[in-house]
């Protein structure tokens, strides 16, 4: 009698979780203040301010559906629309290990990239008096 007891409870709390849960609003990511918006190869941004949109130019290895995705920015003034021209894609770079030991030289190959779509996944406000992240390259 009491697993039965239990088996029935068990089954109550899962329904009853179910349906809160059910019920709960979904959270959602909003990368993009409301009046900015980027789709496909154009950005616009309806506000008072100037952003700063991180974006990802996607890049297939020819001959293969391989990705590869290159960073870049895009800024955007108040009332603009701008079309996004991307990057150029970079090609794929394999370097081959020599089996034979450290006295045999890697080879290494490149093969060739084509940009396939522009993903776009943050906007900022854009500060240009705010200071520059190091990369730790000279110039």
């Amino acid at each position: 009698m009491f697993n039965r007891l239990l088996a029935v409870s068990g089954i109550a709390g899962a329904v009853f979780t179910a349906t809160v849960v059910g019920l709960a609003p979904q959270a959602s990511a909003r990368p993009f203040p409301e009046g900015v918006s980027c789709s496909g190869t154009s950005c616009r941004n309806d506000t008072d301010d100037t952003y700063l949109i991180e974006a990802w130019q996607h890049c297939r290895i020819i001959g293969t559906a391989s990705e590869t995705e290159t960073p870049f920015n895009v800024v955007v003034r108040p009332h603009e629309s701008v079309e996004v021209e991307g990057v150029k894609c970079p090609p794929h770079v394999i370097t081959e290990h020599s089996s034979l030991g450290d006295d045999f030289p890697s080879r290494t190959s490149q093969l060739p990239t084509e940009p396939t779509r522009i993903g776009y996944s943050e906007a900022v406000i854009y500060d240009p008096n705010a200071p520059k992240v190091r990369t730790g390259s000279a110039g």
